[in-house]
């Protein structure tokens, strides 16, 4: 059993190990496609050291550009919305399969 998020429903869904469609070894993760039983759609999981390293350097470097941009943008509306969290929060939404 796996204990999975779907990304349509947003609920934790228990699946068995019959609804695992593929398992794929690749050089910086594993991909696991599983057949979700909330939505019926399938999934793509992904897990790993060099995943997650290579996921947090993506954010750091959304968040740093977003930084340095800013400022720029502040200056031309004062009544925009932060820029800096909507680009945090960018980042840290899956990246689709």
């Amino acid at each position: 059993m796996l204990l999975i998020t779907c990304p349509v429903t947003r609920t934790d869904e228990l699946v068995a190990d019959r609804r695992i469609r593929s398992v794929a070894n690749h050089p910086t993760h594993i991909a696991v496609a599983v057949e979700c039983p909330s939505c019926g759609g399938s999934h793509v999981f992904r897990t790993g050291r060099r995943w997650e390293e290579h996921r947090a350097e993506l954010a750091s470097r959304a968040a740093t550009q977003a930084a340095t941009q800013a400022p720029a943008q502040e200056t031309a509306q004062d009544t925009a919305p932060d820029t800096s969290a909507a680009a945090a929060r960018a980042a840290r939404v899956r990246q689709p399969a």
